[in-house]
Parts: structure tokens; sequence; C-alpha cells
């Protein structure tokens, strides 16, 4: 599952907007258990109320070829609580260790390995600093764009000086974080999980800033920049129509006047 940490407010959100997503398979895994934990729907209930949304999202959506999985994910909807968490606390020590390796690339990728493991810590308590992330769904978060060959060597790396440990099996992509302080003050709260590299570079002092609108962290191009691209298009497209709604009451106005 790609890592949310308000299932409850993210699920209100999904359901309103009738918006499926990217990860259709996880978005209904959330529907359901939102349904059954806080609507407190039952499971024969559920199956309708998914294939309702479903409907909604895309009305030519084929219902027969999802039977399966809402089958699947009804039978699973007691056993994980929906995730609620205000944010991911990161620690002075924990920056400092970071710190202390060489290069931009190794640090924002060890960081996104902290911040994954520290929000699996909170969500499960045995999870004891395990990152079981994809590795391309790590590096995406890290905002790094290397080779595999550089990506195993910045793992070797940090495994050198005591900050990871490998699982024990031979095809384990299990990763545990061996560098996570509790006792020191928080230097970063996150609160996003998308772009985490950019939000240690912007936390560091690097030319990035927050998105006005949706507060993604992205890299700062002049100090006119206020948005992110997909914000800008939808916060000119907004413009626009008041532009124009505007000039239609002002001529409105003006013929009446007249």
């Amino acid at each position: 599952m790609s890592i949310v940490l308000n299932e409850k407010e993210w699920t209100e959100q999904a359901i309103s907007s009738h918006q499926l997503g990217k990860k259709p398979f996880e978005t209904l895994n959330r529907v359901a258990r939102y349904y059954y934990q806080v609507e407190k729907y039952k499971r024969k209930d559920i199956c309708n109320k998914l294939e309702d949304f479903l409907l909604q999202c895309d009305a030519d959506v084929i219902l027969v070829k999802w039977s399966e999985a809402i089958d699947r994910i009804v039978r699973w909807v007691d056993k994980y609580p929906l995730i609620e968490l205000d944010g991911v606390c990161i620690t002075e020590s924990e920056v400092e260790t970071i710190e202390n390796l060489q290069g931009c690339q190794i640090r924002r990728f060890a960081f996104t390995l902290l911040c994954i493991a520290k929000y699996w810590d909170a969500v499960r308590e045995e999870n004891n600093g395990w990152v079981n992330t994809q590795d391309k769904d790590i590096m995406k978060m890290a905002n790094v764009n290397t080779s595999i060959k550089r990506q195993n060597q910045m793992l070797h790396e940090m495994k050198s000086v005591g900050l990871l440990r490998f699982g024990k099996r031979v095809d384990s992509l299990n990763i545990q974080v061996m560098f996570i302080g509790a006792n020191s003050p928080t230097s970063i709260h996150i609160t996003d999980f998308r772009n985490l590299g950019n939000q240690y570079l912007l936390h560091c002092g690097g030319a990035y800033f927050q998105c006005g609108h949706c507060g993604l962290a992205i890299k700062k191009k002049n100090n006119a920049h206020k948005y992110c691209p997909d914000c800008a298009d939808q916060m000119y497209f907004k413009k626009s129509v008041e532009s124009v709604m505007r000039n239609r009451s002002e001529n409105l106005l003006s013929k009446i006047v007249v």
C-alpha cells in the first residue's frame, strides 16, 4: 500500500470527489475499510457500496471485471484499522547522521528511507524500522533519478557505516533503518510523503519552496514562483474564468446604467 498519513480524510475526499486514482485497488481497499470501520456497514452491503462508487468514478466501468477483487477486499476489511497520523517527526540527531553522508543523492535517499521506516513504526508497533516499499517508489519519493547500480552502491555505503541492515533472505527487498533516534528534539515534521527528497533540501536551505496551493515541495525557478506546475495551471484557469465573469458583469452593469 502507498503511504497515506490520514486514510480517513483521504478516503472521504476520494468518495466525495468520485476519484478512483492511479491505484484503483488501493482506493477500493481504503473505501471498503472506511465503510466498515467508520460508517459501520455490513460486509454484504459494502460490496454494493463499492460497486456504486466505481460507477460514480466511471459510468462505463464493467462491474463483473471487479467482482473478484471486491470480494477479496471485503473479506479483509477488519484486518487493518484506518491510519490516522498527523505526521512523522524527524529528530535533530537523525538529520545530523544523514548530513554526515557524502553526496546529495545519498542524503535524500537516506532521509526518505528514514521517513518511510518511521511511518511504518507509527502504524505498526512491531515494525522496528523496517522498510519494504518498492525501490522505484522510494526513489520517486526521494526525488532521485539514477541507475540501479548507483542505487545499490548507496545502499551498501549506508550499510557499511551501520545505517542500514538488509533482510536475511536473498530475495528479500526489506531494509531496516538502524539510525532512528527518538531521544532528540524534533527537527522536521513530515506531513506529506510526496517529494521527500525536495523537502530535505528545503530544510537544508536549498532553492526549494512549498506550493502555495497543494504544499508540494519543488525547485524554485524565480522569486515569483508560487505554485507547482499542476496548481499553476489550475490557478491560471480559475483566474481566467473569474476575469471573464467579471468582464461580463461589468458589461451587463454598464448596459443597465445606460
